[in-house]
């Protein structure tokens, strides 16, 4: 059954990512492995290098990041561009100016399926 979601139902929500705290509006969690959701970041915001035992997808939706992976030069991405987490690699990310993104991961969460 497709389900529809209008912008007044999104409730946004404090969330802990990796030690900094963000806005999150979470978009699907359940079944097919997959999580997706919106994040703001603030301008100057960084999420410390880290690393996703899955794949995730970062669409930038409003504003600019800068990601910088381990053994590369920081990369810019900015509104409408995205980037690729492969499994197991290491990244920082930066809030260039205030940024809006919807990331998109594979998740091995059994406790969400249905």
């Amino acid at each position: 059954m497709t389900r529809y979601f209008p912008p007044e139902d999104q409730r946004w929500h404090p969330i802990d990512v990796r030690g900094i705290t963000m806005q999150a509006c979470r978009l699907w969690e359940g079944n097919y492995n997959v999580e997706s959701g919106l994040y703001r970041m603030p301008q100057g915001m960084t999420i410390p290098s880290h690393h996703h035992a899955h794949w995730c997808q970062v669409f930038v939706v409003r504003g600019t990041m800068e990601v910088q992976a381990d053994a590369e030069e920081p990369h810019v991405v900015a509104a409408g561009g995205y980037y690729f987490v492969e499994p197991g690699d290491t990244h920082r990310e930066t809030a260039v100016e205030d940024t809006v993104l919807l990331v998109i991961c594979d998740e091995e969460r059994p406790e969400l399926r249905r």
